[in-house]
């Protein structure tokens, strides 16, 4: 948890509107706070508190600018772009909420949950939930597969089911 004198100093020193955090003291007043892009593409912006500098989530800062509180939870970005800190973006969830929200599959297998079988012409969906491996069926066809998938993903991820990478195929 953070200090009530970081939280301050960040209400007094930043300032955000549509997503963009600006200095609202010093020399840099106006002008977007410098931000440090992981790999991941989570971001993190530095703060000096007079003693020594201080680093925080760029996606939690954002919460605290909005609501004037830090959050309870983790910080997911809905739209699954850890650099988009708009306040309509931003909802709190658990661990695995966060998990249920993020793009499904790799470049050369993209629907997640769906496999080829190794014999005949079928598709097997799979979907894990709760550390479990739950087999929703068997299709004809890729199409039908995925359509099967995305159900099965709404029912049991709720809001944040995130089927962005399907919808070209289904």
């Amino acid at each position: 948890m953070r200090t009530e004198a970081e939280t301050q100093l960040i209400k007094k020193s930043w300032s955000i509107k549509d997503g963009v955090i600006t200095w609202v003291t010093g020399r840099n007043a106006g002008k977007p706070v410098a931000i440090q892009t992981k790999k991941c593409g989570h971001q993190t912006m530095n703060i000096w508190n007079g003693e020594k500098v201080v680093g925080f989530s760029a996606g939690r800062a954002a919460w605290l600018l909005y609501y004037g509180e830090w959050p309870e939870k983790e910080i997911d970005h809905i739209d699954c772009d850890p650099t988009n800190h708009r306040k309509e973006n931003l909802r709190l969830a658990t661990r695995q909420e966060q998990l249920l929200n993020r793009k499904a599959g790799k470049a050369d297998r993209p629907n997640k949950g769906v496999y080829k079988r190794e014999y005949g012409n079928k598709w097997t969906v799979q979907i894990w939930m709760d550390g479990k491996c739950k087999t929703v069926g068997t299709f004809d066809s890729e199409q039908k597969a995925v359509c099967a998938r995305i159900k099965a993903m709404k029912e049991l991820h709720g809001e944040f089911v995130n089927t962005q990478s399907y919808s070209e195929v289904a």
